[in-house]
């Protein structure tokens, strides 16, 4: 099936292996009441699991938040950290234009659909 992507502009084929998300992991899970759409840059360091400090080489960037809530949050991003890998995020606060330092354990990825650029969507947990 012939699909046109207007974030994009590019038109595409989309084939069911793309639609197999799996929805059964968002099934009887009250997580998602809590979360609010909230899309702004987020920086963020590779650090150690119990030390604040920037200790880990490479992938120090910015990503864009999908969704917050108060125990953690989705953001987009361009390579795939692996599972309980500690980032530490500079959460963007919806009312002040400023931005918290906190840590944050990868707890899945997923790569975007029908995406040739590699991005990520990457659920993360606040750790303190």
């Amino acid at each position: 099936m012939a699909v046109f992507f207007p974030f994009t502009g590019i038109w595409g084929v989309m084939s069911e292996e793309y639609l197999k998300w799996d929805c059964q992991s968002f099934v009887d899970k009250p997580l998602r009441v809590d979360r609010f759409p909230l899309m702004r840059p987020v920086q963020y360091e590779r650090t150690d699991m119990l030390s604040e400090t920037v200790s880990r080489e490479g992938h120090n960037g910015t990503g864009l938040s999908i969704n917050v809530s108060s125990t953690g949050l989705c953001l987009l991003m361009d390579w795939e950290p692996q599972g309980q890998e500690v980032l530490r995020v500079h959460v963007p606060m919806p009312i002040a234009k400023s931005q918290t330092p906190t840590l944050a354990e990868v707890c899945w990825t997923r790569p975007v659909p029908l995406s040739s650029n590699e991005l990520y969507f990457v659920g993360l947990k606040f750790v303190l």
